[in-house]
């Protein structure tokens, strides 16, 4: 993930999932610069390697709940990173895991592991689990809003891979449109970046690529990749 402006942030990927199947590489941070006081004005968008992820576990989906947020523009936002999502891999399933781990990580406990105190607001789209908001504040103020969602764009699903005539694998069977092509991590402000709020918001994308790791590789962002 990478997270540009005048006093740049780079953003490098290392290591890999265990075992040799890596889907969302790890990322490794660096502040490049002290001139912290600057807003956020451009973001490079990065297509992260991407392998055959294994097949995950399918879950129920999230139900819709009321009073929550509905899917909304991020015209006025910052893009921070997006990578394309196999059509294969169960949208409901995979959200509703990276919900329920960053309510735990996030909003129980973002002051211990990411340095600041965090809300999480659930994100729906056509009653669907379409992502959710990270609200991070610092002393009881709200500093911004990150969001953390799939976009709008369908990808074709195939039915099943079959083998061509020379040898190599084609797409066959029926077809079906899945929507949410992109998986998408959103800055929701145009509001300046401080130092301390960089280093949070580095901390959490980057445990978030780790967990999108473990789902990909073991199909639960719960597993200790570690054992």
């Amino acid at each position: 993930m990478q997270l540009q402006a005048s006093n740049q942030l780079l953003c490098k990927p290392a290591g890999s999932v265990r075992g040799s199947r890596r889907a969302f590489v790890p990322i490794r941070c660096n502040a490049a610069s002290s001139n912290v006081n600057y807003a956020v004005t451009s973001i490079a968008i990065r297509q992260l390697p991407l392998t055959q992820p294994a097949r995950p576990v399918m879950g129920q989906p999230r139900p819709l709940r009321g009073h929550t947020t509905l899917c909304q523009s991020v015209a006025n936002g910052k893009l921070i990173s997006s990578t394309e999502v196999p059509a294969f891999i169960p949208r409901d399933d995979m959200m509703d895991q990276l919900f329920r781990w960053s309510m735990m990580e996030a909003g129980e406990s973002g002051q211990r592991n990411f340095g600041m105190p965090m809300k999480i607001e659930p994100v729906y789209y056509e009653e669907r689990l379409w992502g959710f908001n990270v609200a991070i504040f610092k002393e009881g103020v709200k500093l911004t809003d990150l969001g953390v969602m799939f976009d709008k764009n369908a990808v074709t699903k195939h039915e099943w891979v079959g083998r061509g005539e020379d040898g190599f694998p084609v797409m066959e069977g029926k077809t079906d449109e899945v929507k949410g092509k992109n998986f998408e991590i959103w800055k929701l402000d145009t509001e300046p970046v401080s130092e301390d709020l960089r280093s949070t918001i580095r901390a959490y994308c980057t445990a978030l690529v780790a967990a999108l790791n473990r789902y990909y590789a073991f199909g639960s962002v719960f597993v200790d990749d570690a054992q």
